[in-house]
């Protein structure tokens, strides 16, 4: 491989690393963005919070219930 060849190879390879990176760098943003519009979505709805509070108290319940559940299960 000559050396021409191995600087093409180089390059390519170094773009793709910086493009990744970009693409990483544009999802943490849009992450905290996201974040941003869904606490002021709760902010202003009612019916969006009480929502999470509901699926909130199910995950909770799931987490005690499921794990006895099964204990029975197995025994």
């Amino acid at each position: 491989m000559t050396r021409e060849e191995m600087q093409a190879r180089y390059k390519l390879a170094k773009a793709k690393v910086e493009r990744h990176e970009q693409i990483e760098a544009g999802q943490a943003s849009a992450l905290a963005y996201a974040a941003f519009a869904t606490k002021h979505s709760f902010d202003e709805s009612g019916l969006l919070r009480s929502a999470a509070k509901a699926a909130e108290l199910f995950c909770i319940a799931a987490l005690g219930i499921v794990p006895i559940l099964l204990f029975f299960y197995v025994v």
